[in-house]
């Protein structure tokens, strides 16, 4: 990140020079096409011999704005926008292990990510905790894949321990940051080769946009511009602009939702009903201390059981008034889910113990709103 505190990086970064009467907030580039005055000007920008646009799937003013603003945000050199979380994902991983390298990514993930990487023949998963493990795993693996904050499962990376032994051993480190978002961690800080977010979730942070991101240094970046525009997964100009619209506001809903989710995971941990609350700004969160180490906040989601089980979570789901249920997160709302038949139903039950998550578990991704009404929602709900 730049020598600006996150808050007046959120605002400014990415801003280019101001000319007098230009505006404060950049237009949206609605433009595919762009007219040159001749062949020679054409074939230079063809070439990246000059600065400058010729078609939107290959750069636009709207996506190299919002590309500069990650970059900034996390640290990084160089940034590349998708259509998706997942498209900035695969981009990734395909870059940094290329088919026949071994990829390494945690039990704890995500549930697509989860399946992306056991689908491939030299896919290995290691329990977050066990750095012994990961060492084991990283034989003649080129990438390791973990979120610095799991979801739904809240398990923290010990990023500084990852990144030592994964570089041991010749691998590269790709982290998911979406739950974090760069507000609470930047992963390339504690030596992460590249980073990623689903910039649908806490970088937009309406509900209203699909898109993904990644960041890291200029020569990978330029190996996943390029897959990028072979696959097509391109940011659209305008989902572009809302995500940099919502970045303006990013360290301010990130900071309210936090203190939302610690007063009620605290409110959680001392209900009768509820068995387990797994947040990681609890002392209870078995990595609290790495959590304490690593994160400037802990974050805006947490997961709870219900005793009962599954069909008691399933009744306290159906109960909230307040709490949308949802799938999705990093919203202003607070949205209620059911991880087992949801984000991760692509898991066996076997898959789904070994990564920590339990049939009644429920995620709570915990929003703006007042904690004393999210409170009592929860409350009646769990009569």
């Amino acid at each position: 990140m730049s020598d600006r505190r996150i808050g007046t990086a959120a605002v400014h970064a990415g801003r280019l020079p101001i000319l007098p009467g230009d505006p404060v907030i950049a237009p949206v580039h609605r433009s595919v096409i762009y007219e040159f005055e001749s062949a020679a000007e054409f074939g230079e920008i063809m070439a990246d011999a000059r600065r400058g646009y010729l078609y939107t799937r290959i750069r636009n003013p709207s996506t190299d704005e919002l590309s500069a603003v990650i970059a900034d945000l996390e640290g990084a050199r160089a940034a590349h926008c998708f259509a998706s979380g997942m498209g900035a994902l695969t981009a990734a991983i395909s870059v940094m292990a290329p088919p026949g390298a071994g990829v390494v990514a945690a039990k704890q993930i995500y549930g697509q990510t989860h399946r992306l990487v056991s689908a491939r023949e030299d896919g290995r998963l290691f329990d977050i905790a066990d750095l012994e493990g990961l060492r084991e795993a990283c034989e003649g693996a080129a990438l390791v894949v973990v979120e610095t904050l799991s979801n739904p499962n809240l398990a923290v990376a010990d990023l500084p321990a990852i990144c030592e032994v994964a570089h041991a051993t010749g691998a590269r480190v790709l982290v998911d940051n979406t739950v974090a978002t760069p507000v609470n961690c930047r992963p390339l800080e504690w030596g992460a080769d590249m980073v990623m977010h689903s910039a649908t979730k806490y970088l937009n942070g309406h509900s209203d946009v699909l898109a993904g991101v990644a960041a890291g240094p200029e020569s990978l970046m330029a190996e996943v511009r390029t897959l990028s525009l072979d696959l097509g997964a391109t940011l659209s100009p305008d989902s572009a602009w809302l995500v940099r619209r919502g970045i303006r506001t990013l360290h301010l809903r990130v900071e309210r939702a936090g203190q939302n989710a610690m007063r009620i995971a605290q409110y959680l941990a001392a209900h009768p009903r509820v068995r387990r609350v797994v947040y990681p700004g609890l002392p209870s969160h078995p990595a609290h201390d790495v959590a304490r180490r690593i994160l400037d906040g802990f974050g805006a989601m947490l997961a709870f059981e219900v005793e009962g089980g599954r069909p008691a979570g399933e009744a306290v789901m159906d109960r909230v008034r307040l709490c949308l249920r949802a799938t999705s997160l990093g919203g202003v709302e607070t949205c209620v889910s059911h991880p087992a038949s949801t984000s991760h139903r692509q898991l066996s039950d076997a898959e789904l113990e070994a990564a920590g998550i339990r049939a009644g578990d429920l995620r709570l991704a915990v929003g703006i709103e007042d904690a004393d009404d999210l409170i009592e929602d929860l409350d009646q709900a769990l009569r």
